[in-house]
């Protein structure tokens, strides 16, 4: 990180902002925000955070620093800003879909369009509604797989637009969940982000992020320890199911948690967080050093903003292999125009090449008698020309009249590929409603889809839970749920003991 770093993350409550150079923190700074200027993360009054944009960059009183004297302070953020520096934004994750997506081997001038046809085949929202970012990861010589990340058009775009306002120009935009996930130095790990409005859960598997849940929190403004029953049943179900989309691979009790924010700092909730999972819980490490006294859990998000220019996914280590730009391409920094440069170039040269044709002019004009003898015997050639044209637009077409039913053929085919795409995007949504909503005490067995319906069977040793299974799944609204049995079996274990079992099977259209 030889050049300066200068990282920004809009909270509900707070603007944050961190400047960092040589992996070291030199100054930071924290500006609250009044109640509804920022909302879950996405904001609502651009005008007025672009405003306390400014303020927080020119009132020196609210910067700590190690460095003294307000003149080189001023001076720093002012380079910073004049292009000297780069700027990271952090988006918030909320509402964004992450995908790991397995391509043929194609070269890189193939895989914008292949990714955004991909993209728009799996991700459940159309593709026009949000930006895509992706970055190859390493494969083996039969694929290509690649990190693609989708997040919503609206909340970027006026996030962008307030730091137009404060006269802001980011260079790179990076989404939180994959900001914390940078920080992490090993190839399997959990990491959960808490504050008191959001969460973020993110699991790394193979050194990248295989799933990413935020949200955020329905009791917010409440303290870390009111919201810990809803964090601990978020966190539970994000590793069911991730569990069960990796039966062959599972999260083990040795998957190092960490946890970062206002979760860090409250070491009494940790045991709560995972329960009778029985991970070991730690706090989120940041490969940036702070000075005496920098509170590294409120800047976490920054931290992990910061240390995206360290590149740390090339170093040795077991860092995350995903280290993305998601600005979207209008907003990048524009390229120098060659063409401003060479217009001067252009001009001095003009007035050489008209000095030039003038004495060209001269031989030309001598030569135009025998080119007027060549004319005739051009004019011969192209009468013969235009004969051969006319035969070949004859023979083009007897080939179009014998093409259109293979076109005609192609389109049916594409048509019913389209349909088929359709449907296994609708089988997708619900297999993972079905899966995610899951309570702990249910064992499901086995799931049919067929007919336009789904059959789902299972077991479990309550009644009420498979009742309270089968009423989530009709309050999504997705499903007309006709219970066909449940089924009440008991049996002898080796210890002697009666144990009963509910099977249960429901048909959900």
């Amino acid at each position: 990180m030889a050049e300066r770093v200068m990282s920004l993350f809009f909270e509900d409550n707070n603007i944050r902002i961190l400047v960092a150079k040589d992996k070291k923190v030199e100054r930071w700074a924290n500006m609250p925000l009044e109640p509804g200027l920022v909302s879950g993360g996405v904001i609502v009054n651009e005008g007025q955070v672009a405003k306390k944009i400014r303020e927080l960059l020119t009132v020196v009183q609210h910067v700590k620093t190690e460095t003294s004297g307000i003149k080189k302070l001023t001076e720093s953020l002012t380079e910073t800003f004049a292009g000297k520096g780069k700027i990271v934004v952090g988006l918030s994750g909320r509402d964004s879909l992450y995908r790991v997506l397995s391509l043929p081997p194609l070269p890189d001038s193939l895989l914008p369009e292949a990714v955004r046809r991909e993209a728009g085949r799996v991700l459940p929202v159309s593709i026009n509604e949000l930006y895509l970012a992706y970055q190859r990861i390493p494969s083996g010589p039969t694929e290509t797989r690649v990190f693609v990340v989708g997040f919503p058009r609206k909340n970027t775009d006026v996030l962008i637009n307030a730091l137009h306002l404060a006269d802001v120009k980011p260079r790179v935009l990076d989404l939180v969940p994959l900001a914390l996930s940078i920080c992490v130095n090993q190839p399997r790990a959990i990491i959960v982000d808490a504050t008191s409005d959001s969460l973020n859960i993110i699991i790394l598997s193979e050194r990248v992020p295989q799933v990413i849940r935020s949200l955020v929190l329905q009791n917010e403004g409440k303290s870390i320890f009111e919201n810990m029953s809803t964090i601990s049943e978020e966190f539970a179900r994000t590793v069911a199911f991730y569990n069960s989309s990796h039966p062959q691979d599972p999260l083990k009790v040795d998957v190092p948690v960490f946890v970062s924010s206002d979760l860090a700092r409250q070491p009494e909730t940790w045991k709560a967080l995972v329960g009778t999972l029985n991970y070991k819980v730690t706090v989120l490490p940041s490969p940036i050093q702070g000075p005496a006294g920098f509170p590294v859990n409120e800047f976490m998000v920054n931290l992990g903003l910061a240390t995206k220019e360290l590149e740390l996914q090339k170093q040795p280590g077991n860092y995350s292999l995903v280290n993305l730009n998601a600005l979207p391409a209008s907003s990048l920094p524009k390229p120098i125009n060659i063409y401003r440069i060479a217009i001067p170039v252009v001009a001095v040269a003009g007035i050489v090449g008209l000095i030039l044709i003038w004495n060209m002019w001269q031989n030309t004009k001598n030569n135009t008698t025998t080119l007027q003898s060549q004319s005739s015997s051009i004019q011969s050639q192209s009468s013969s020309v235009a004969k051969s044209t006319a035969e070949m637009i004859t023979q083009n077409k007897t080939l179009q009249a014998q093409i259109q039913p293979i076109l005609d053929t192609a389109n049916v085919l594409s048509a019913k590929l389209s349909a088929l795409a359709t449907a296994r995007t609708i089988t997708d949504a619900d297999v993972q409603q079905i899966v995610a909503l899951l309570p702990q005490t249910v064992a499901l067995g086995t799931m049919t889809y067929g007919n336009s319906e789904i059959t789902v069977a299972g077991t479990s040793t309550s009644e009420t839970s498979i009742l309270d299974y089968g009423q989530a799944l009709r309050d999504t609204g997705g499903f007309t749920i006709v219970v066909s049995s449940i089924n009440y079996t008991t049996a002898t274990n080796d210890a002697g003991v009666v144990v009963g079992t509910y099977n249960f099977s429901f048909q959900l259209k």
